[in-house]
């Protein structure tokens, strides 16, 4: 603000009025520290708000640096509402600080609410703040838009027993492509699809009409966001969703509506795969899918949607390249699975091939090895690496029948250490990409009866969330961005995803909570009075907000043709984006000691 004495451009100050800014500023002081001079020690009184004008402070726990304060950027905000720090705050070299008096702040704070939730609000409602400040489209877009927004003519209902001629003179006089059928308590459609049957196989125009209509309707209700009809759309590639208001049908949305109303063309990729007949098919659809994520990206679509969405295209990618390259019968007797992050439906750009087989009796074994080495190398011509652990389809660890997987699986239960506890957490992700659901089904019953009702081996389970230290994650990170010349990279995975991800993974199979998604387990950990929910929705929120991180990176590397890494650079964030990243180690830290706590991991 060009108007207040001192540079209030930057959060939290950008959420002041023009008065507001200038009237803080001309109450304002200026302090000056020498390198390493102690500002605010612990436990001591905090009168005022600092802001950065110039050098690098430093935050301490004990001798652990858990933040670093640079130009534009404020400390210690906490403090302000109970008048005390709990950390103590170090000039790491010369610091011009600017001061507020707390006094003046707390009363903005209480006139305005939008700065005062910047200090006070939880870490969930902060991040829910940073998706309202950055640049959205207007209200219709992807994920906020509902269904009844497009907008649908009133359906055309017909009785069952009117006949094929009938609703093909009605679908001309109303201009329609589906009616619905009316069959006692059952509703159907009938489309101009069902035409090529009829005429394909010479069915009589005279034909009830009740004979020849589909009475299992995929639906969506009229006020459900418009994200979830596209979303099924995509899974299940098809042109149609029944919109339905109290389960009573009320309309019919159609592909083509839904490709007028977005920009994007994902529906469009899921028809190229599976209209793809080669490899080459398949190289063009993923590349248009890089293009999609990096455009939704911008756009400010939530991170768990867009990795739901990319889930949902990867699945119908992979199910149409095991199709191309096993022989019909290996692929009718066989499910893909995906695991680990596409499992969970949390990956969004292209990460490790993680994937297995559970195989139908009989197959022949050749023929199986074949396909599934000619999967691995397709996955890698399509730009899917190969999984270090070699947690692959062309490994014969990872293709089993239904009798072995179950052994298998119960076998590494029976264990207590080593890679066997690792592979079955990995496999507690997996998600059927193409064949029977029911073979998934079956493992997964039998890897639950062989769990173990053991406190220890729970334990067991849980000590990986304890591989990557702190010490050597954060603390080093942190005192890299004390020095200026390094370029501080952070391995966001190992510092907070995975922690997150294998912690809730763990309180899920202890609950015995069947379901992917780390978000998903979240809630039903919440409903299951397992976790508070302000716990849960800040782990929640973190994780989105990393997934973010990581894929905005991802993205820079590929734009600069550099490998995708999990690898940040937390100095190029911006002020707001590295004070959340702040709050998001601390989550993951509070929801870490949590863990160890619950499952006793110090006697190991």
């Amino acid at each position: 603000m060009a108007a207040t004495r001192f540079d209030l451009s930057h959060p939290p100050f950008d959420l002041l009025t023009l008065p507001e800014a200038s009237a803080l500023s001309a109450s304002a002081d200026i302090l000056f520290f020498g390198n390493d001079q102690e500002i605010l020690a612990t436990g001591s009184a905090v009168n005022s708000l600092y802001l950065v004008m110039k050098g690098l402070v430093r935050e301490m726990v004990g001798e652990d640096v858990v933040g670093v304060y640079r130009e534009h950027e404020t400390f210690d905000c906490r403090a302000l509402a109970t008048g005390k720090t709990i950390h103590r705050f170090i000039a790491h070299e010369e610091a011009l600080l600017c001061v507020f008096p707390r006094e003046d702040v707390l009363a903005l704070i209480e006139k305005n609410p939008a700065f005062g939730a910047y200090f006070f609000a939880t870490v969930s409602d902060k991040f829910g703040q940073l998706a309202q400040r950055q640049d959205r489209r207007e209200w219709q877009n992807l994920f906020t838009a509902r269904i009844g927004d497009v907008g649908f003519r009133p359906p055309v209902f017909m009785e069952a027993s009117a006949t094929i001629a009938d609703a093909a003179r009605i679908m001309k006089e109303q201009r329609r492509r589906s009616i619905f059928v009316r069959d006692g308590e059952r509703t159907g459609i009938f489309t101009t699809g069902d035409f090529r049957d009829i005429v394909a196989n010479g069915v009589s125009n005279q034909t009830p009409l009740g004979d020849r209509s589909q009475f299992s309707l995929l639906s969506c209700e009229k006020d459900d966001y418009l994200f979830n009809a596209l979303l099924l759309m995509t899974q299940r590639n098809i042109h149609h969703v029944v919109v339905t208001e109290g389960e009573i049908p009320v309309g019919m949305l159609a592909q083509a509506d839904l490709l007028s109303f977005f920009s994007n063309h994902s529906l469009s990729i899921a028809q190229q795969l599976e209209m793809a007949t080669s490899v080459d098919d398949l190289v063009r659809a993923t590349q248009e899918m890089e293009t999609l994520v990096s455009t939704l990206a911008v756009q400010g679509m939530k991170m768990p949607q867009l990795a739901r969405l990319v889930q949902a295209l990867n699945t119908q990618l992979a199910a149409r390249l095991w199709q191309m390259v096993a022989p019909p019968d290996v692929f009718e007797g066989s499910a893909l699975l995906a695991l680990g992050s596409e499992g969970r439906g949390e990956q969004i750009l292209k990460t490790d091939q993680d994937n297995a087989l559970i195989l139908a009796e009989g197959l022949n074994e050749e023929d199986v090895e074949q396909a599934a080495r000619n999967f691995t190398e397709q996955m890698l011509r399509l730009g899917y690496p190969s999984c270090r652990g070699g947690i692959m389809v062309n490994q014969r660890l990872w293709r089993n029948t239904v009798r072995d997987w179950s052994w298998m699986l119960q076998d590494w239960a029976r264990q207590s250490q080593g890679d066997a506890l690792m592979n079955l957490a990995i496999f507690l992700d997996a998600e059927t990409v193409s064949g029977s659901p029911s073979y998934l089904a079956a493992c997964r019953d039998a890897l639950h009866a062989g769990l173990r009702d053991d406190a220890t081996w729970l334990s067991r389970m849980a000590l990986p969330i304890e591989q990557f230290q702190n010490k050597r994650m954060e603390g080093g990170f942190w005192w890299q961005m004390l020095n200026r010349e390094n370029n501080a990279q952070l391995d966001i995975k190992k510092a907070a995803i995975f922690p997150i991800v294998h912690g809730v993974r763990i309180l899920a199979l202890e609950a015995d909570i069947r379901l992917n998604n780390t978000f998903d387990r979240l809630e039903a950990l919440v409903s299951k009075g397992i976790l508070e929910k302000t716990l849960a929705n800040d782990l929640s929120e973190s994780l989105a907000f990393l997934m973010r991180l990581r894929l905005e990176a991802g993205l820079e590397s590929l734009r600069e043709q550099k490998p995708v890494s999990n690898d940040i650079d937390p100095a190029s964030l911006s002020t707001l984006d590295k004070d959340l990243l702040k709050d998001a180690l601390l989550v993951t830290k509070r929801f870490k000691q949590m863990i160890h706590q619950r499952y006793h991991l110090d006697r190991f």
